[in-house]
């Protein structure tokens, strides 16, 4: 099904992307969600999600349900709800708000592979220089890669939001980019990893759907669930995907990590406070 949509996407209305993009994040759902409801959460109207299940190449939109259906089965992902079909009931909205956080992590991590966070991991000790891009919301994600990152290798850049051109000058197809991408899919973080792939800079990204316009110019593309309980999209799986490329630097790195965390280390007593005598 995500084939057939990023197959698609070109051909669909602004309405149409609405919908396959709900569909794409929520395929255990959407086999038993009617057409309206459908509509009401991706706020289209019904008419645009049964013309949606056409473009796509099906007779009608219960055709397109069927299909999600048997590949859910195949694929076994019906079960990847891990968290919340095992808890107890939750009593409370907090509770409600934790087994959230905890099933986005689970979901994300049945859709990632190790190799994928081996090969970012290799990627990013060999760049010559790592740079990194997204802000708004994303600087929840950039910040914390920029400082471990730094921490560990030392050559890390966070791009500033109105630098971006001062910043691409610099680009060399040595470097890697690293690009946070969540709705709503910030156009000028695309427009720098557009930048970067002009430069032959190899391209990170991480974003939480295939649909995502920034992953056309992607060499690695890292999708987290960002499902919440709240008005605003949860980052948590896109933090831990993160720690897992830590993890996996810290394991593969060597002794460079471990000569930067010393010198950097070596350099804190000199800017900490005295106490007074």
């Amino acid at each position: 099904m995500n084939k057939l949509i990023n197959e698609k996407y070109e051909q669909l209305s602004e309405a149409q992307r609405k919908v396959a993009r709900y569909i794409v994040e929520n395929m255990e759902e959407v086999v038993v969600l009617s057409a309206q409801r459908i509509a009401s959460l991706s706020d289209v109207s019904e008419a645009t999600v049964h013309r949606f299940a056409k473009t796509l190449g099906y007779f009608s939109f219960v055709e397109l349900k069927q299909d999600i259906h048997t590949t859910l089965r195949k694929n076994q992902r019906a079960l990847n709800n891990l968290i919340t079909t095992t808890a107890e009931k939750p009593d409370s909205w907090l509770e409600k708000h934790f087994l959230q956080e905890a099933d986005n992590i689970v979901r994300t991590s049945k859709a990632i592979k190790e190799r994928d966070i081996q090969d970012v991991a290799n990627t990013l000790l060999h760049a010559n220089h790592i740079w990194i891009a997204g802000w708004r919301l994303g600087l929840s994600i950039t910040t914390y890669m920029r400082f471990v990152f730094s921490y560990m290798l030392g050559n890390t850049t966070l791009i500033p939001q109105g630098e971006l051109a001062e910043y691409s000058a610099h680009f060399k197809k040595t470097d890697v980019l690293i690009g946070s991408v969540f709705p709503r899919y910030d156009h000028k973080t695309v427009q720098i990893i557009k930048k970067a792939k002009e430069k032959h800079v190899q391209t990170i990204i991480l974003t939480d759907s295939p649909l995502c316009p920034a992953c056309k110019h992607a060499d690695i593309t890292l999708l987290a669930k960002t499902k919440s309980k709240g008005f605003l999209d949860s980052y948590t799986a896109a933090l831990s995907i993160c720690q897992a490329i830590v993890n996996e630097l810290s394991h593969i790195g060597g002794e460079r990590v471990k000569e930067n965390i010393k010198q950097i280390e070596k350099s804190y007593p000199d800017f900490l406070e005295k106490s007074e005598s």
